[in-house]
């Protein structure tokens, strides 16, 4: 499960990469470039926060 959260945070994270650049060269201003960045960060941070918890409940004494 953890590799597979993992993965997903990746996947996010790519996800916000396009959505950033998408927005840098299509918006109309500050405030449509604020909202872009925000949803990008949200596509990376929100994946990388569970995947990031899903870790640390996981008993220090399993390797997988």
């Amino acid at each position: 499960m953890k590799r597979v959260s993992w993965i997903i945070t990746l996947i996010g994270s790519a996800i916000g990469f396009f959505v950033l650049i998408i927005t840098l060269f299509g918006s109309n201003g500050a405030p449509q470039e604020a909202a872009g960045a925000a949803i990008a960060v949200a596509f990376s941070v929100i994946p990388y926060c569970f995947a990031r918890a899903l870790s640390e409940m996981e008993p220090k004494g399993q390797n997988e």
